[in-house]
């Protein structure tokens, strides 16, 4: 069996290499997130729809009981009510915001996400070209694509390094990871697009680059993640 290390992501160090997933719409908030932190992973809030937290308290515009609008969907209040409450569990142990490139609002997200007191940012859903611009006054927030393949990482860290940075960590997804893979639903499920196949191209481009830590996504036991680390990922997401 593999021993697990601890990675570091930026100026941050992960005790165990575990970084939850930000699940969306209430499941990846402040007691899941916190919690994952206080036990050494690192613990992801889910940046999208937030007003529904605490049944819509933060929301500013409500009608027949749903958020009006992307500034009401995506509440300021909310998060830093959500990072307030994560913190009240984990304390200063790292705290990562999961915010989806694709949803409205994407730059706002980040800033309040910044403002909550979020370590590390983490966008899947698309190539979050401009995400180096929108934390360039916040050199410590550590900033983390979602990709699900070599090519997009490479697109990625050749318009970041263009900018001043590079990726403090990577997370590649397979199509058992629930996220948003960028493939044809017919073509989810071929060999090509599998996780034990696509990370060792993610692996080939990383190394390019640098030597930031990658997680691979798509886990379900401890037999995954020994499977998944002996093909060289660093962490699982």
């Amino acid at each position: 069996m593999k021993e697990l290390k601890g990675i570091k992501i930026g100026k941050y160090y992960i005790e165990k290499p575990i970084v939850q997933g930000g699940m969306g719409v209430g499941v990846s908030w402040d007691q899941l997130a916190g919690t994952v932190s206080k036990n050494g992973g690192l613990g992801t809030i889910s940046g999208i729809c937030t007003a529904y937290y605490d049944n819509l308290k933060y929301c500013k515009k409500v009608v027949n009981g749903r958020p009006i609008g992307a500034e009401a969907l995506n509440s300021k209040e909310a998060m830093m009510e959500i990072f307030k409450n994560a913190r009240k569990i984990c304390g200063d142990k790292p705290l990562a915001c999961n915010i989806l490139h694709a949803m409205n609002d994407y730059s706002k997200v980040v800033e309040y996400a910044i403002e909550a007191g979020a370590n590390i940012i983490v966008t899947g859903a698309g190539l979050p070209l401009e995400l180096p611009k929108l934390v360039e006054n916040h050199p410590d927030v550590a900033i983390v694509p979602i990709v699900s393949s070599g090519r997009a990482l490479k697109i990625i860290c050749k318009k970041w390094k263009a900018a001043g940075r590079l990726p403090d960590a990577v997370i590649v997804e397979g199509p058992k990871s629930g996220g948003h893979q960028g493939v044809k639903a017919e073509d989810l499920f071929l060999s090509e697009h599998q996780l034990e196949n696509i990370v060792s191209e993610v692996k080939e481009e990383r190394d390019k680059w640098g030597d930031f830590p990658y997680a691979a996504g798509g886990i379900w036991d401890n037999d995954d993640i020994q499977k998944i680390m002996e093909l060289g990922a660093d962490a699982v997401h």
